[in-house]
């Protein structure tokens, strides 16, 4: 299944406003998301959020980020890293579950970790 099929998936499966797949240094390289939303945007800002987390986990004795979520009145940003060089953005509204996102997210990310490495 390509990438841009399962992101899609993930988007209607879950009711997501994005799922997106960004590089390490911010830039969008595939995603499934509402008109409204500056994805790039978006991106640019929550991996950098992930690199901070990075960064932390180094502090903390070399343990690499597994997720990063940021909660806000009405939305929720996940953050996970997808190989090497990628990572998986994914917002929702403030209201959705976020233990069934979580689990989507988990779910989605062996297939995406194996087809993000052909892009």
């Amino acid at each position: 299944m390509a990438v841009t099929d399962v992101l899609q998936r993930l988007r209607e499966d879950y009711g997501l406003e994005m799922a997106a797949i960004v590089g390490t240094d911010g830039l969008l390289v595939e995603s499934a998301h509402d008109p409204g939303l500056d994805a790039e945007s978006i991106a640019a800002n929550a991996v950098s959020g992930l690199l901070m987390m990075e960064a932390l986990g180094r502090e903390l004795g070399g343990a690499s980020a597994r997720q990063a979520i940021v909660e806000f009145d009405e939305h929720i940003v996940l953050v996970t890293p997808i190989g090497q060089d990628t990572a998986l953005v994914v917002v929702s509204t403030g209201t959705s579950n976020l233990g069934r996102l979580r689990l989507a997210v988990r779910r989605a990310r062996g297939t995406l970790e194996r087809e993000a490495a052909t892009i």
